[in-house]
């Protein structure tokens, strides 16, 4: 009975991206302030130099290092969560599974650490439909963060081990150099971990890398892709008394370049992996052509023309029966028949217009071995032959 009140109460006045960035926060703090607690004597690094201020700053366990950049990480990670920026939730899960794989597997003295942040992981795996937005300034701004902060890690991981490579590493042009070289798995071999930790340090920068800069240009990537189907889509949105070429074969790209060129309203309707046939920026609709939603993505409804023109008469047998329900009665539908046997069969349904490739070029080779003349109105003629009055 007590539940009740208390989840109406949540669900009312406290939203679930919110709650998650408030955990991930304090995760990420409960994750820092160990480690910033312990370092709290430290030398003149002008004196001393650099790499022996960085180890004054306590005994720093080697796992300290990753441990401090990937809760820094989650904080910063928490603020883009909150707008339900997809890309701050996926790099957020990732570093949670990393933090519950170090805890629970490798450093187990933070077991507790480690439930808590398997238990946000399963949270956000959960929720994720509470992050749908994908935005290109965020992903690059999430993914410079990542790409920073495991620079930093990498930078002074390989200073305060520095010693544990041949030759030594003392200076942060160095482990800067080498750094780099780790996370684009380059590998010169001019600089070589010596010892079991150095190694395992190296593999975590190279596994790190890999991950965090697949996975920033592959989202960066799908966001401008998503993008550019975001303009198209806009683009037709704003068309009326335009043609839609429905189809990928020769014909159809003929066509549909055809009309492009004498600057009128035209959109290609196609299957996606006929998608590259066309230039990256037209008006390109991909999918099912006999599916009414992508009819409708085409706005089928305000076409002054439809043309389907596929390589499968069943297929353009079904595009038709969709495009009739959809289109204007003022529409003329086109059907390219791919069969002669099939002629018949389209003809029942009705089309403004039907003709057959091979029948079309069978006629004119014919005139032209006979020494007949070939003009326009000949062409004209055989297409007239082939309307059908609705």
């Amino acid at each position: 009975m007590l539940s009740n009140p208390i989840i109406i109460f949540f669900k009312r006045f406290v939203s679930i991206r919110l709650l998650l960035s408030v955990l991930i926060i304090a995760d990420g703090f409960l994750i820092i302030n160990p480690i910033l607690n312990t370092y709290t004597a430290y030398i003149d690094w002008r004196a001393s130099g650099f790499t022996e201020w960085l180890k004054s700053l306590g005994i720093m366990k080697l796992l300290d290092i990753p441990r401090f950049i990937l809760g820094i990480s989650l904080i910063f990670l928490s603020f883009f969560m909150l707008t339900g920026a997809r890309v701050a939730w996926l790099f957020a899960a990732f570093l949670l599974a990393i933090m519950t794989f170090l805890d629970l597997r490798v450093a187990q003295e933070h077991i507790a650490q480690g439930w808590f942040s398997l238990a946000l992981f399963i949270s956000l795996g959960i929720f994720w439909k509470k992050y749908p937005h994908h935005s290109l300034t965020s992903a690059g701004f999430v993914a410079v963060i990542c790409i920073v902060a495991l620079l930093i890690y990498s930078i002074f991981g390989t200073l305060y081990i520095g010693t544990e490579f041949s030759p030594n590493i003392k200076d942060v042009p160095t482990a800067l150099y080498f750094a780099l070289v780790c996370m684009t798995t380059v590998g010169f071999g001019d600089i070589v971990p010596i010892s079991v930790d150095a190694r395992m340090f190296t593999v975590t920068v190279i596994i790190f890398g890999i991950t965090i800069f697949t996975t920033s240009v592959v989202y960066v990537v799908g966001v401008v892709a998503k993008g550019t189907q975001e303009i198209v889509r806009k683009r037709l949105s704003h068309m009326k008394d335009h043609y839609v070429v429905i189809g990928s074969t020769p014909l159809a790209i003929h066509l549909y370049n055809g009309l492009k060129q004498r600057g009128l309203p035209v959109a290609v309707l196609c299957r996606e992996e006929y998608r590259r046939d066309f230039p990256e920026k037209d008006n390109i609709i991909t999918g099912d052509p006999s599916n009414t939603d992508i009819l409708n993505a085409a706005y089928i409804k305000t076409a002054k023309s439809i043309l389907i023109m596929t390589d499968n008469d069943a297929l353009n047998t079904f595009t038709f029966l969709a495009t009739k329900e959809l289109a204007l009665p003022t529409a003329k539908i086109m059907v390219m028949v791919n069969q002669d046997d099939n002629m018949d069969k389209i003809r029942r349904l009705h089309p403004d217009m039907m003709f057959s490739l091979s029948s079309l070029s069978a006629q004119i080779l014919m005139k032209m071995l006979c020494g007949e003349t070939i003009t326009n109105s000949v062409i004209d003629d055989f297409l007239i032959n082939n309307v059908v009055e609705k």
